[in-house]
């Protein structure tokens, strides 16, 4: 594990058991296209599902009077690309990320929708 995935991961404050799942998490496509490895897309699908069911059973559980449409919004608010990219912004999760040197010198490493698929893929991990 690198020093900035491991520095991460203290950050984050959970001891991966999987350590090759937080590495995956934390590689771009284009990393993972340059040295045939796997990217973060299939943990981001599952991440996303993930923290959607974990905000809806907190919403829901929190907040037993409200009706479900104020749920939903709720819900949305809390789940959308731009709160996940700023959690991973808190979290510094950008100088853990894997990627090419062409991708970092065109700013993926703080750009928004790479940040916000790189922490519902860290959620899977």
């Amino acid at each position: 594990m690198t020093d900035e995935i491991a520095a991460l991961a203290e950050r984050v404050g959970h001891q991966f058991k999987d350590v090759t799942l937080l590495r995956t998490a934390l590689t771009h496509g284009s990393q993972a296209l340059a040295q045939g490895e796997i990217g973060y897309e299939r943990l981001e699908f599952l991440g996303d599902r993930v923290l959607g069911l974990a905000i809806a059973d907190m919403l829901y559980h929190r907040f037993r009077a409200e009706e479900e449409g104020d749920l939903a919004v709720r819900l949305n608010a809390l789940v959308r690309a731009e709160t996940c990219a700023t959690v991973a912004r808190e979290l510094d999760m950008g100088a853990a990320l894997r990627m090419t040197k062409g991708e970092e010198k065109a700013g993926a490493r703080d750009r928004g929708s790479i940040l916000a698929d790189a922490c519902e893929a860290v959620i899977a991990a």
